[in-house]
C-alpha cells in the first residue's frame, strides 16, 4: 500500500508546476496567505480530481444528475482515494432538512419509538384486537333466541370485486327481507350460518374474501327480522386509536416526514407553512394611509381598488390621513378580507394563484408570504399520530417530546439508556456535536438558517463519526467560528479519524497547524506572487507590524431597551456611536438574527420608516439614538455563487473605466467605437464564434466534454481587430491581464478609482487582475472583494453591520482589515462586527447574554 498521495506537476490557477505529497492516514495542513494557491491545490486539484475520476468510473445512468468537475491541470495523482469535502459555504436552500437530518439521526430516533411485528399498539400500549373476531363478538351480542339464520351481506360492488359467481340470495330493501337473488338489490349475500355456528364466521370470511377492501358489512337476522350494520377492520387494530382517530405505525416510514403517511398533513413534512403576511402587504405602517402605507394598493394592477378601500374605511369612521399602525385593529379585516365594493387583498391573491404557472406570478406571491411554524406539528414535521408514539426510553415518553429537544437535552435524556445499540450510535454523534458547540440547537433547526460556521460544524459531526477506512477528507478551514477550546476538540476527533483515513485541510488556526502531522506552506505571496511550496514546516509567528489604535470611547450611544426575541428577553443592548463595536456571539445564527433582523431592522424603520426584513417577529419597547444617522448598511459574509463571466473588474466597477479609456483613444474615435466594442459581454465586441467565452466546447455523449481555445479569437473572447487596438503600452487584453497596482500607474484615474486602488493595496489585493474570474478566487480573496465592493463609496455618518469578516484570513491580513475599518470610523461611521476573532477584542466589546 502507498504511504502517501503524490501530486506531480500541479498547474491549477496560480500554482507553478509544483510536486506535493500528503502522507496517508495522517493529518496534513496547508497554510499560507490568502490567494497564495492553497485552495487551488487542495480543492481545485486534489478533491475535484478525485471526485471527477470516481464519477467517471460510474455508469452514465448513475452520474447523470451529478455535476462532474472539470479536469485539473496536473500531470498525475496517485493513489486516488474516495473523497469527502467540506467547503466554506452553506449550500442548503430548501426548508425540509433540519439538524437531525444533517447528523443522520432522524431514522435512528424513529427506531427508538417503533417495534416491528408488534402485537401491541405503539401509542396506547394495548394489545391489538383482531378485526374479524371483534365483528364476530358484536354479531353474537345482537342475537336472541328467536334468531334462526344469520345472513352475511356486503355491497354489490364489493361482492363483484372479491367473489366470482353469483350469490344465492340478496336483500330486498323494499320489503326488508331476504329473497332469492335479484341483481338489482344493493346488498348481496356471501354466506349464511346458524347462530350456534357463529364461531365459524372468521373461517368462512377468510375463505371467500381474499383482500382488505371490504370496510363495511350487513347482517340480516332471520327470525328476529332485523338488519344490522357493522364496520369491519380486517386487520388487527387498537380500539382506542379508532376512537381518537389516530393510527399506530405499521412500518418505520410511518414515523418519518418523507412520505404521505408519516408527514404532517398541514405542512407536508416541512415543519412550516407559507401564509400571506400583513407586514409585507403594508410595508410602511407608520405612514399615513393616504401617503402610501399600504404597499399592495400602490401596485398598478390593484391601484384602481384604492378608492373602494378608502370608501369602506370611511364607513367605520377611519380617516385616510390616519397612520396605519394607529388604526390597524379597525381596518385590518376590511383590508385583508374585504367589505362592500372592496374585495379584499386575500381575494385578489387567491385569484392570482390560478396563474402560478407563470414564474412572475410565483415570485410576486412568494414576496408577500412569510414562513410560519406549522401549528399542527409545531415544527416537528410528522403527523399527530406519529408524535404520540411511545418507546421504551426511561426519560422520554413520546416521539413528539423527543423531537422537541435540543441536542444537549437529548444527550442527557438518552444517556441513561446508553446500553441500547441504537442509543449508543446516537450518543456518539451527539457527543461530538455538543463538544463542537452545537448543544443548544434544537433537533428541528432548519439547515438553511445556519451560518456557514454552524453548517460546517454540523457536517463535521458526520465526518468525524465516520466508521469506514481508506477515505480522503478535504476540509476548508474547519475551525471557522470556533474558539480555542472547540478547535482542540476538533483536533482530537481529527486525530481519531486519521487512524484509518487521510485528512488534508486548509487552515489558518495555529492550534490545528501545530497539531497536524504534516505541514505545507504555499507562497510566498498571493496571486502571481504565490503558487510555490515555500516550506514543509510552520514559520515562526511574526509580530503584526500594524498596531491597532486604542479603544475609542464615545459619549453617544444607540440603546435598545426591553427586547423580546424568539423566547428570550434582554433588558438593554447598547452600541457606541462613531466606534467599532465587536459583538461576541455564542450562537452565530441566533445573534445575527437578533442584531440584524430585529435591532437594526427596528432602527431602520424608526429613522427611515422602512423595514428591510418583514418576516422576523420581535418586540422592542424603547429605542434611543443620536440625530444625524444617514444610512444603515448590512454586509453579510457569504460566498455566493458567481458565473464564469463575473470578474474582479466587473465586481469593483474598474473594467468599465478601462473600456471607456480605450473607446476614447484617437483611433477608436476615428472608427466610431463605443465601450461595448471592448467588452466580450457585448454583442458589439464579443467573438461571434464563441460568444465571448474564449473557449469552444464539444459535448461528448459518453466521455467528458472537450474544451479548447477558440480559433477565431485566440481565447480572448473579443473580435481580433478590437483586441489589437493599443494605446502604445497596452491592448485591452494586456490591460485586463495586468495587476491593478501596475495598470493604474499609467492609466488616468478618477477619485473613485484612486480610492478603490488604495483599498485594494490596504487589503493586499492589488496583485489581482481585472480579468480574474470571481469563482477562481480563494475564499479569503472573494470575501475581501465583496467587502470592498460594499464599502467602496463615500459612506459617512452611517451604521455599517459586518458579519464574520475574519473568515479565510491570516492575522496579518486581518490587521489590514482593522486599519480599513478604523478609517471608516473617522468619517463618523458606526461599525458593528458580528465576529468572535480575538484580533477585534481591542474594540468596544458587547457580549449578548
Amino acid at each position: 500500500m502507498a504511504k502517501s498521495i503524490q501530486l506531480k506537476g500541479v498547474r491549477t490557477n496560480n500554482l507553478k508546476n509544483i510536486d506535493v505529497e500528503f502522507p496517508i492516514n495522517k493529518i496534513s495542513c496547508v497554510s499560507g496567505v490568502s490567494g497564495s494557491g492553497k485552495s487551488s491545490l487542495v480543492f481545485n486539484t486534489l478533491a475535484n480530481e478525485s471526485k471527477r475520476r470516481f464519477l467517471n468510473s460510474l455508469p452514465s445512468s448513475m452520474n447523470f444528475f451529478e455535476r462532474v468537475p472539470t479536469s485539473a491541470e496536473v500531470d498525475s495523482i496517485s493513489p486516488v482515494l474516495p473523497v469527502w469535502s467540506l467547503a466554506q459555504n452553506n449550500p442548503i436552500v430548501g426548508s425540509r432538512l433540519n439538524m437531525a437530518d444533517q447528523l443522520e439521526i432522524s431514522y435512528e430516533l424513529a427506531q427508538l419509538f417503533f417495534e416491528p411485528y408488534s402485537t401491541k399498539c405503539l401509542i396506547h400500549g394495548n394489545k391489538f384486537v383482531d378485526g374479524l373476531s371483534q365483528v364476530e363478538t358484536e354479531i353474537s351480542d345482537t342475537l336472541t333466541d328467536n334468531c334462526k339464520v344469520i345472513h352475511v351481506l356486503i355491497g354489490k360492488d364489493h361482492y363483484l370485486e372479491n367473489i366470482s359467481g353469483m350469490p344465492a340470495r340478496s336483500f330486498d330493501s323494499k320489503t326488508t327481507t331476504i329473497r332469492d337473488f335479484d341483481k338489482d338489490d344493493s346488498q348481496w349475500e356471501i354466506f349464511r350460518i346458524k347462530p350456534k355456528s357463529i364461531g365459524q364466521f372468521r373461517k368462512k370470511w377468510m375463505e371467500l374474501i381474499k383482500n382488505n377492501s371490504v370496510a363495511q358489512l350487513s347482517v340480516y337476522l332471520a327470525g328476529q327480522d332485523e338488519l344490522k350494520h357493522f364496520n369491519l377492520n380486517t386487520t388487527a387494530f387498537c380500539p382506542k386509536c379508532s376512537k381518537e382517530e389516530v393510527r399506530s405505525a405499521r412500518q418505520i416510514s410511518d414515523l418519518l416526514p418523507y412520505n404521505g403517511v408519516g408527514a404532517c398533513s398541514e405542512c407536508k413534512g416541512y415543519g412550516s407553512t407559507l401564509s400571506y403576511d400583513i407586514n409585507k402587504i403594508v410595508k410602511f405602517p407608520k405612514k399615513k394611509i393616504s401617503d402610501g402605507a399600504i404597499t399592495f394598493l400602490e401596485y398598478a394592477k390593484y391601484s384602481e381598488h384604492y378608492k373602494h378601500f378608502i370608501a369602506e374605511i370611511k364607513k367605520v369612521g377611519v380617516s385616510p390621513d390616519s397612520r396605519f399602525c394607529d388604526v390597524k385593529d379597525e381596518i385590518e379585516e376590511i383590508l385583508m378580507r374585504g367589505s362592500g365594493r372592496f374585495y379584499g387583498v386575500l381575494n385578489f391573491l387567491y385569484g392570482l394563484e390560478e396563474k402560478r404557472y407563470k414564474r412572475s406570478a410565483r415570485i410576486f406571491l412568494r414576496s408577500l408570504q412569510s414562513e410560519k411554524c406549522c401549528h399542527i406539528c409545531d415544527g416537528r414535521r410528522v403527523s399527530p399520530s406519529a408524535l404520540l408514539h411511545c418507546g421504551k426510553l426511561q426519560n422520554i415518553i413520546s416521539y413528539g417530546d423527543c423531537l422537541s429537544l435540543t441536542l444537549e437535552e437529548l444527550y442527557e435524556n438518552l444517556f441513561v439508556d446508553k446500553s441500547d445499540t441504537i442509543v449508543k450510535k446516537i450518543l456518539s454523534k451527539l457527543e461530538i456535536a455538543i463538544e463542537l458547540g452545537l448543544g443548544q440547537f434544537p433537533l428541528m433547526t432548519k439547515l438553511k438558517s445556519l451560518e456557514t460556521s454552524e453548517y460546517q460544524k454540523s457536517l463535521l459531526v458526520r465526518y468525524l463519526s465516520f466508521q469506514g477506512s481508506g477515505s480522503l477528507f478535504v476540509l476548508d478551514e474547519p475551525s471557522l467560528g470556533m474558539n480555542s477550546d472547540e478547535q482542540k476538540v476538533l483536533l482530537k476527533f481529527l486525530k481519531k479519524l486519521s487512524i484509518n483515513n487521510t485528512v488534508v485541510m486548509v487552515e489558518h488556526s495555529r492550534v490545528l497547524q501545530q497539531g497536524s502531522d504534516h505541514n505545507i506552506v504555499i507562497g510566498p505571496g498571493a496571486g502571481h506572487l504565490g503558487g510555490e511550496v515555500v516550506a514543509h514546516k510552520l514559520p515562526k509567528i511574526e509580530k503584526v507590524q500594524k498596531q491597532l489604535s486604542k479603544k475609542k470611547i464615545s459619549d453617544e450611544e444607540i440603546i435598545f431597551k426591553n427586547i423580546e426575541f424568539e423566547g428570550f428577553r434582554y433588558n438593554e443592548i447598547k452600541f457606541q456611536v462613531g466606534t467599532i463595536n465587536q459583538v461576541k456571539t455564542k450562537i452565530d445564527s441566533f445573534d445575527k438574527r437578533l442584531v440584524i433582523n430585529a435591532l437594526f431592522n427596528e432602527l431602520n424603520e424608526d429613522i427611515f420608516n422602512e423595514k428591510y426584513d418583514f418576516e422576523t417577529t420581535y418586540e422592542i419597547d424603547d429605542l434611543n439614538y443620536p440625530d444625524g444617522i444617514e444610512n444603515i448598511f448590512i454586509y453579510e459574509t457569504r460566498i455566493e455563487k458567481s458565473t464564469s463571466r463575473s470578474t474582479v473588474g466587473t465586481a469593483l466597477d474598474l473594467s468599465g473605466h478601462v473600456r471607456n479609456y480605450f473607446s476614447k483613444l484617437p483611433v477608436s474615435k476615428s472608427l466610431g467605437l463605443e465601450k461595448g466594442h471592448f467588452s466580450k459581454n457585448s454583442k458589439l465586441g464579443q467573438c461571434v464564434v464563441c460568444e465571448g467565452k474564449g473557449i469552444q466546447e464539444i459535448d461528448m455523449q459518453f466521455l467528458e466534454d472537450v474544451t479548447f481555445d477558440c480559433d477565431e479569437c485566440g481565447g480572448t473572447g473579443l473580435k481580433k481587430f478590437y483586441a489589437s487596438i493599443t494605446d502604445g503600452r497596452y491592448t485591452i487584453i494586456d490591460a485586463c491581464k495586468t495587476p491593478v497596482s501596475t495598470l493604474f500607474e499609467t492609466l488616468p484615474t478618477t477619485p473613485k478609482i484612486k480610492r478603490t486602488i488604495e483599498y485594494l493595496k490596504l487589503l493586499n489585493l492589488d496583485y489581482l487582475t481585472l480579468d480574474r474570474t470571481i469563482p477562481s478566487l480563494s475564499g479569503g480573496e472573494r470575501l475581501r472583494v465583496k467587502l470592498l465592493k460594499a464599502i467602496d463609496k463615500k459612506v459617512k455618518n452611517s451604521i455599517i453591520v459586518l458579519t464574520n469578516i475574519s473568515y479565510g484570513l491570516s492575522i496579518n491580513e486581518l490587521s489590514s482589515i482593522c486599519e480599513l475599518l478604523e478609517g471608516l470610523t473617522g468619517q463618523g461611521n458606526t461599525l458593528v462586527l458580528l465576529d468572535n476573532h480575538e484580533v477585534f477584542s481591542n474594540f468596544n466589546t458587547i457580549e449578548l447574554d
